[in-house]
C-alpha cells in the first residue's frame, strides 16, 4: 500500500519504508543508513500533526519522530518548517543543528546553533551543540570560549527569568553532575586541541569519583581517567550502554594523541568507527580527525 503525503515535506506510511538511499557518506567514503521504524513511531507523529493543525509541538514530534531512526534526511526539512513558522522557537535551529552535525555539514550547524544561542543564550544544550560545532570544524579555541562561557555559570544559581528558554530545558546555571560531567569533558577535549594544557588540567580540580553521576557515567570515567585514577582499560570498557564506548574511546584517543601516542590513539579512532551508531559525537569525532590526515588515513 502506497502512503498518503500529507504536505510536501511530511508524508506517512510505506513511503518511509521503502526509502533505501543512504542518509549520509562519511569523509571517509562510508555509507549510513536510516533504522527501520517497525512500529509505525513516525506515521503516529504525521496523524497528529496532520489532525491538530500547525502546533511547534506537533512539527517538532513529527520531526523527532524520524531522529529516532536516523532519518535525518526527512526531518531536517521538518525543522526548516518549523523555523519558518516559529522563527523565535530555539527549538527548531537548535535540533536542526544538532541533525546537520548528524550529517557531518558542521558549517551549516554552526549557523543554526548560533541562531539558536542567540534566541536562548543561557541554554545548556545549545552551548554543549555550539561548542561541538566549532569542535568538529577544528575550531577548538572558539569550542573551548563556547564551553567555558557555559560552564562559568555552572555554580551560580538559575536566575529567575532565562531569555527564549524553554521551561523543560537545562539551563548552563545550577548544573547537576551528570551536565557537569558532560560539558567539562568537552571542554578538557577542546582545551588540549587548543594547546592550552594547563587550563584543561585545572578544570580537573573539580572531577571526583564521588560525583553523583548517573547518566553520563562514560563522560566521568574518561576526566577520571584524565586523572591518572582509572586505566584505560578501565575506562573504554565499562557498561556497553548506548554510545559509551564511543564517548569515553574518543575521550581517550584525544588524550593519547595529545600525549604523543599518535599509535594507540589511531587505533582506538579506527576501533571506534566500526561502532552501530553513526550518529554518535565520539564516532563523529574520530572519523573527522582520521579523514583530515590523523593515522594517514586519506579520505575518500
Amino acid at each position: 500500500m502506497k502512503g498518503t503525503c500529507l504536505s510536501i515535506l511530511i508524508c506517512v506510511g510505506s513511503l518511509w519504508a521503502q526509502r533505501t538511499d543512504p542518509e549520509v557518506y562519511s569523509p571517509l567514503g562510508k555509507a549510513y543508513f536510516a533504522r527501520p521504524d517497525p512500529t509505525g513511531v513516525v506515521a503516529k507523529a504525521d496523524l497528529d500533526l496532520s489532525q491538530g493543525g500547525d502546533k511547534a509541538d506537533l512539527i517538532l514530534g513529527a520531526a523527532r519522530a524520524r531522529d529516532q531512526f536516523l532519518r535525518f534526511a526527512d526531518s531536517i526539512p521538518i525543522y526548516t518548517r518549523g523555523m519558518q513558522t516559529y522563527p523565535d522557537d530555539v527549538r527548531f535551529p537548535r535540533f536542526r543543528g544538532h541533525r546537520l552535525l548528524s550529517i557531518r555539514r558542521f558549517d551549516a550547524a554552526l549557523v543554526d546553533l548560533k541562531a539558536a544561542s542567540t534566541l536562548a543564550p543561557s541554554s545548556f544544550d545549545v552551548a554543549y551543540h555550539l561548542g561541538l560545532a566549532y569542535f568538529l570544524r577544528g575550531d577548538y579555541n572558539h569550542a573551548a570560549r563556547e564551553y567555558t562561557r557555559c560552564l562559568s555559570m555552572a555554580d551560580k544559581p538559575n536566575p529567575p527569568f532565562l531569555h527564549g528558554l524553554p521551561a523543560d530545558w537545562r539551563a548552563c546555571y545550577a548544573l547537576d553532575d551528570d551536565s557537569r560531567v558532560a560539558l567539562t569533558d568537552w571542554t578538557y577535549r577542546a582545551l588540549r586541541r587548543a594547546g592550552k594544557t594547563a587550563e584543561a588540567r585545572q578544570l580537573l580540580d573539580r572531577i571526583t569519583d564521588k560525583m553523583n553521576v548517573k547518566e553520563n557515567t562514560a563522560y566521568h570515567r574518561v576526566l577520571l581517567f584524565y586523572k591518572g585514577l582509572r586505566s584505560e582499560a578501565q575506562t573504554i570498557e565499562g557498561p556497553a550502554v548506548g554510545n559509551s564506548f564511543a564517548t569515553a574511546a574518543y575521550g581517550v584517543a584525544v588524550f593519547q594523541r595529545q600525549e604523543g601516542q599518535s599509535e594507540r590513539a589511531c587505533e582506538l579512532m579506527k576501533r571506534i568507527t566500526l561502532e552501530e551508531n553513526w550518529s554518535a559525537f565520539g564516532l563523529i569525532g574520530a572519523e573527522t580527525d582520521l579523514a583530515r590526515g590523523a593515522c594517514g588515513v586519506k579520505k575518500k
